[in-house]
């Protein structure tokens, strides 16, 4: 057993490797191609004056840098450069400043206008990497100089020269540069800032004569246009000399901009207003958090929705409904075999009627016949899915309807039955799709799409033989299919190697306590606040009903934050770990949509995963167009939104279909601005936040609570 395991382990330690080793190939190819054509690329540090690094971030952050021509474009990684770039900075009429080995560890450079402002700080932990940045942007237009640190100027009283006494421009510290470069002084070697010996030139001085020693000594101290004392953007003015001053010694050295200016504002360091805004927000929330305890006390009691969670309501039908969805599921694996076993026959049948290499026409009547035979029996296993899947999906919901069962336990059992139709109508049609693929197969035993050998099979299965309909024969793999924490049937899924048990019942704990915290937030702000709301909606106050909007939206935010928190990355990863599921993207940063559509694509992928394999590329494979297409998505989408709120509240009101439908328009609003700002996504990001968040959310909790306490007559 023990030499087994070793073996186990060598195995997995060698394929780790490989997968390493194509990992690397893999990222140096997709490198090579962005990087085709450009005079330079690779990762650097980039500096980030103006975020919040003082708080919980690093001030540089890794980029990975394109030098093109005269453009330098950089992006988060390597991976993203398909697509629009963090930045991009034209190098025309630009300087690169060498600041050389910072804090022992970067060996740092800026680009620069000819005013002086930074466009980009970059750094990198290697000298020739340093140096060979240089280079290129030497090559690419850039103005190459060296910034002397100003710790390291000793200025004398002859270096305090004003710029308005210089006599010296900018241009004309370039034309003397170019001068000299033609000259060939120096032996050919560029012009460097601050490379004047304090007591002349000397032989490494321009011609090495006084008249050289005054241009150097202009060039050395003329401003490069507006500077500052507090932020690092452009060379700094020398520092005076120590001690008491002469009231005649100027102070305004150098033309500069105003720190909240437009010109600055993005340049200079504003983590200390993000700390203010935090403690701002913080008080505010105490602040609420002291009026609501004040007002209703303490109406937070979990042991109370325990009890009713758990106490029976007594509804033997409602308890049934449960073993009838396994039943149900059961059925779809006894469908989807019948017509595996019909595919079969039809296949051994056409496999014969080849060997015997007949071309008649009594042959060829023969297949056509296979053929409809084959459609008949496709069809009437569309009918039988379509007869079990509505019966799943109508049998719970009329139960609900009918014994009036309590909003809890009927919502739990909505949201499963919804769930386990996805997952069924899932399972069909993959089967069908399987089946309609090997028909139309001349080789029987070319694999099909996520077989082995077919080349798009899942990383970490533990399967190597899967094969059609092999997969159907296990119920052991369609049980799996029904636990895994996903909507979308394949023939096998990628794998975590383990249970990581200690790391599951963390999660299990954080889920519990998430929980406790959305019954905190109903509880103690929800409920008080819409039953606030209800007498200005009977007698039309819209202004008290603006108000009441606005003070439900914020506690409505944070019921929203804690149960996606809750359900999608502490529940459905407890269900991952718990069955080994390997891919766990269950969202992405839906946070930073600047489009309603954006957002839809991305904080729910597994329903937006369904919805685009068993809804969209049907409709887009049917003729219709996108828009269309689209459409109907936010159609079948509407109607489980009315559907999961409806039939546990007991009222079919239309407020959640007509929510859902009403982000059609919505979204080509938001598209349109964006391709009309296509600089700004912070817009579409505060339209997103504000019509979902905070308009949205808050005035359907109001509608269908005013109408459910109506209904049941509480609190009228």
């Amino acid at each position: 057993m023990l030499r087994t395991r070793q073996h186990a382990a060598e195995a997995a330690d060698a394929e780790i490797e490989e997968l390493q080793k194509e990992n690397e190939r893999l990222k140096g190819l997709l490198a090579d191609r962005a990087a085709q054509g450009s005079n330079k690329s690779g990762y650097l540090e980039k500096f980030r004056p103006h975020s919040t690094a003082s708080l919980w971030a690093n001030i540089w952050e890794p980029r990975y840098v394109i030098l093109r021509g005269q453009k330098l474009t950089y992006y988060r990684s390597e991976r993203d450069v398909y697509f629009p770039p963090r930045g991009e900075i034209n190098l025309a009429k630009t300087i690169v400043l060498e600041q050389g080995l910072r804090r022992r560890k970067y060996y740092t450079f800026k680009v620069v206008d000819r005013a002086g402002v930074d466009l980009i700080r970059l750094s990198t932990h290697a000298k020739d990497e340093y140096t060979s940045w240089l280079e290129a942007l030497e090559r690419a237009g850039c103005v190459r100089r060296i910034e002397e640190d100003p710790r390291n100027i000793s200025p004398t009283p002859s270096q305090n020269i004003s710029p308005t006494h210089s006599g010296i421009s900018d241009t004309t510290a370039d034309t003397a540069n170019s001068e000299r470069l033609r000259s060939g002084s120096g032996g050919g070697e560029r012009w460097r800032l601050g490379e004047v010996d304090s007591g002349g030139l000397g032989s490494a001085g321009v011609g090495g004569n006084a008249s050289g020693t005054n241009l150097a000594d202009k060039l050395r101290h003329q401003p490069s246009g507006y500077t500052s004392d507090a932020s690092d953007i452009g060379p700094r003015p020398p520092r005076p000399q120590k001690g008491p001053r002469e009231a005649c010694a100027p102070v305004h050295m150098n033309p500069r901009f105003s720190l909240l200016s437009s010109e600055r504002i993005t340049l200079t360091n504003q983590s200390g207003v993000w700390t203010l805004v935090i403690i701002v927000l913080a008080a505010t929330n105490a602040r609420l958090i002291l009026e609501n305890l004040m007002k209703y006390g303490l109406r937070f009691n979990p042991f109370t929705f325990l009890k009713a969670a758990v106490t029976p309501s007594g509804n033997f039908a409602l308890l049934m409904c449960w073993p009838a969805l396994l039943l149900f599921s059961f059925v779809a694996l006894g469908i989807e075999r019948f017509a595996a076993r019909c595919l079969d026959a039809d296949i051994k049948e056409v496999e014969a009627e080849r060997k015997k290499n007949d071309k008649s026409q009594s042959s060829r009547r023969w297949l056509r016949l296979l053929n409809a035979r084959g459609r008949i029996v496709e069809n009437f296993v569309l009918l039988l899915n379509i007869i079990n899947t509505s019966l799943e999906l109508i049998g719970p919901c009329w139960v609900i309807t009918v014994t009036n069962a309590d909003p809890l336990p009927a919502f739990s059992l909505t949201m499963v039955t919804a769930i386990l139709w996805l997952k069924l109508v899932s399972f069909a049609h993959v089967n069908w799709s399987l089946r309609r693929c090997r028909r139309r197969q001349r080789d029987p035993s070319a694999p099909l799409p996520g077989e082995s050998g077919s080349g798009m099979e899942p990383q970490g299965i533990e399967d190597d033989k899967v094969k059609y309909p092999m997969s159907l024969m296990s119920v052991k793999k369609f049980i799996y299919f029904l636990l895994a924490p996903t909507l979308c049937y394949q023939l096998s899924y990628p794998r975590s190697p383990r249970i990581r048990l200690r790391w599951m019942l963390r999660r299990v704990s954080m889920f519990f306590a998430a929980l406790g915290l959305m019954l905190f937030f109903f509880e103690q702000y929800i409920e008080p606040t819409i039953d606030n709301s209800l007498k200005p909606l009977q007698e039309m106050d819209w202004l008290r009903m603006a108000e009441r909007v606005l003070k439900l939206s914020i506690p409505t935010l944070y019921f929203w934050l804690a149960m996606f928190y809750a359900l999608f990355d502490l529940w459905l990863n407890i269900l991952a770990e718990a069955t080994r599921f390997g891919d766990r993207e269950f969202y992405k940063e839906w946070w930073n949509a600047t489009t309603l559509g954006e957002y839809w694509r991305l904080w729910n992928m597994p329903v937006h995963k369904w919805m685009v394999r068993h809804v969209y590329f049907p409709c887009i494979h049917a003729g219709l167009p996108k828009f269309a297409a689209g459409v109907i998505v936010f159609f079948v989408s509407a109607v489980f939104h009315e559907l999961l709120v409806g039939v546990p509240l007991h009222m079919l009101r239309g407020w959640a279909f007509w929510g859902i439908m009403a982000q059609v328009p919505l979204m080509w609003m938001t598209e349109m601005l964006k391709n009309k700002y296509q600089n700004n996504d912070r817009l579409g990001n505060v339209i997103f936040w504000v019509s979902f968040c905070f308009l949205g959310q808050p005035l359907a909790e109001i509608l269908y609570f005013h109408d459910y306490r109506k209904k049941t007559h509480i609190g009228l």
